[in-house]
């Protein structure tokens, strides 16, 4: 291919949602055409900003406090610099330096081994990522703009000499789908090892024949009845999980969930089935539904 392709790509053809083609294709030119993995992703990581924002906090709580009580650096706000508190010769920077090499290597090497996984964890860590519908359990947001993570909701550090953890009561496997979320890199890395916050929901509501069916199938379901206010609170949540969950599927059954929902809400300010469809009609009479697809954009001046 010759330049006029690429110039044609770069200021016509590329369509961008991140910064991520414009960094690879600058890093394969300023590396006469080829790049390794690991050197495109770090270069990536450079022009992101969430990416950037995260470690900026990270490095101004842990580290640097941690570095800072020891006397070996210390910091000026007003400059917003880092400055090491020793004066060493050339040899002794070298010498500190391949010392704090090998201390990332042992890190690294100690974290990998921790680390392994069970050669099924492919499939259980896609069956939690398709449960959560591709977003972060903690603040919703979707993997196509921040990567996902497989959280282990008990740290992998907690677990005795067998891997199990103590869960709910009993001993789970730590790599177990019961002991797994979704959760993306930002959240994964502020809820921190010493953090066992399960975010998953595990109170829904169901349909109201659903524990009938789970007793027909030699199952005894743990259900509790909501009344009042509660039963409200729990309706509006259940209407956003099944908006979400037609947004992922786009099916046809979450959309007769969705009305559903709204019926029984429509219950709880005093009006029957009927009357709310007839609301919809008088609305639509007066005002048109929104099948013509007009999106208003303002006014002309």
């Amino acid at each position: 291919m010759k330049f006029l392709d690429l110039k044609t790509f770069l200021t016509k053809t590329m369509s961008m949602t991140e910064v991520y083609q414009p960094v690879i294709i600058k890093e394969l030119l300023l590396n006469k055409g080829q790049c390794a993995k690991d050197h495109l992703a770090k270069a990536i990581s450079e022009y992101d900003l969430s990416v950037r924002d995260y470690y900026k906090d990270v490095l101004m709580r842990w580290p640097k406090s941690t570095l800072s009580k020891h006397g070996v650096i210390h910091y000026d706000r007003y400059r917003k610099r880092f400055f090491l508190n020793y004066d060493l010769t050339s040899q002794e920077t070298q010498e500190a330096i391949s010392m704090c090499e090998a201390k990332i290597k042992e890190h690294i090497l100690r974290k990998k081994d921790r680390d392994k996984l069970p050669k099924s964890y492919g499939s259980v860590r896609y069956r939690v990522i398709k449960n959560a519908k591709g977003k972060c359990l903690n603040c919703g947001i979707p993997a196509s703009l921040r990567p996902i993570d497989i959280d282990h909701i008990v740290p992998q550090s907690k677990a005795d000499k067998n891997g199990k953890v103590e869960m709910n009561g009993k001993m789970v496997n730590v790599h177990s789908e019961e002991n797994l979320q979704a959760l993306c890199f930002k959240c994964n890395r502020e809820k921190r090892d010493r953090d066992r916050t399960d975010f998953r929901r595990t109170k829904k509501l169901v349909r109201d024949h659903i524990p009938d069916f789970i007793q027909k199938n030699d199952r005894v379901p743990i259900v509790k009845q909501v009344k009042g206010k509660a039963l409200t609170r729990a309706l509006n949540d259940k209407l956003v999980e099944e908006h979400e969950e037609y947004i992922y599927t786009r099916s046809m059954e979450e959309l007769v969930d969705m009305m559903e929902v709204i019926i029984s809400l429509g219950k709880k300010k005093g009006k029957s089935e009927e009357d709310l469809f007839r609301l919809v009609v008088k609305k639509r009479s007066e005002r048109g539904g929104f099948d013509k697809g007009f999106l208003y954009e303002g006014d002309s001046a």
